[in-house]
């Protein structure tokens, strides 16, 4: 059985269900040695994995260069299937100019990742009533609505950017912050796409919580799902701590993996990895198929 691929969203863009996610945690490309981030691609793009995402703050923007070098060896393979997404995180000193930061972020990353156009670029930041230096979760500052949806904001360095040919889709992000400011992010229409908090453990995204323990985000990949938006899961293994529990029914990796993918809504679930066998054990998690409601109900 091959990897599926699903919308993403209203984009007319193919991605794999299971996302190559090139962040910190697991750190393949923050820190992996140069011979096995390419074959770890190469392993990747043979199962099916068609979806790669980054930003300039994975390892202080160690994981675009990394993944551009490697993508660079690899353009003769890769094909017109292949999707690469990065993000924009503002500091809080450069929101006297936002409009300014976000294209010399993009152009950073541009020739970081040695492409001429990036698929999908999506702001990192998170959105609350006021500036504040750091958000409670998340990179960057925390940006106030304006600051994105206002003159010579982040959106409208993006449409230049856009017009220029240097982007293709806009993303936005979901879970830290505040959860119905990000939710009229999701309403303004702009964005294509979501990164969601979406896991065993904070099904949020999607469902009212059952109590005051788990955060709400306030079912923002529902919202946007019904936007025509495409919604990327992110953290469905919890930074790793799913993957040691011993509550499931099923093998841990698996249980997350597969939950993630039982959601119709979802577009793609990002999966970090630090070698080649963790992900080979992601694509046959998602190969499985999705999980019945009683399987769902148990966990």
């Amino acid at each position: 059985m091959a990897l599926r691929k699903r919308p993403l969203g209203r984009t007319g863009l193919q991605v794999s269900e299971i996302g190559f996610g090139c962040g910190m945690m697991a750190g393949l490309f923050t820190r992996g040695a140069p011979a096995l981030q390419r074959a770890a691609v190469a392993r990747a793009l043979e199962l099916g994995i068609s979806h790669f995402d980054t930003a300039p703050v994975y390892g202080d923007t160690a994981s675009e260069t990394n993944l551009g070098a490697v993508l660079h060896d690899m353009r003769d393979q890769l094909g017109p299937a292949v999707t690469l997404a990065t993000k924009v995180a503002l500091t809080f000193d450069e929101l006297d100019d936002v409009y300014g930061a976000v294209i010399r972020s993009v152009e950073g990353s541009l020739r970081r990742l040695r492409r001429e156009r990036i698929d999908l670029i999506q702001l990192h930041n998170r959105v609350g009533p006021l500036r504040a230096p750091k958000p409670d979760i998340g990179s960057g500052a925390q940006l106030a609505l304006q600051d994105i949806l206002g003159s010579r904001g982040v959106v409208d360095a993006f449409c230049a950017l856009h017009a220029q040919g240097k982007v293709g889709y806009f993303g936005c992000c979901a879970f830290g912050g505040d959860a119905l400011l990000a939710r009229d992010l999701i309403a303004s229409g702009v964005f294509d796409t979501v990164l969601v908090h979406y896991s065993l453990k904070n099904r949020s995204s999607w469902e009212i919580p059952p109590d005051a323990s788990v955060r709400d985000y306030g079912q923002a990949g529902a919202l946007a799902a019904r936007s025509g938006m495409g919604t990327i899961a992110v953290r469905i293994l919890e930074a790793g701590a799913l993957a040691k529990s011993e509550s499931t029914i099923l093998p841990p990796v698996e249980a997350a993996i597969r939950f993630a993918l039982s959601n119709p809504e979802v577009s793609t679930a990002l999966v970090g990895f630090s070698d080649i066998g963790q992900i080979e054990e992601a694509v046959r998690c998602a190969e499985l198929g999705p999980l019945s409601a009683t399987e769902i109900g148990s966990l």
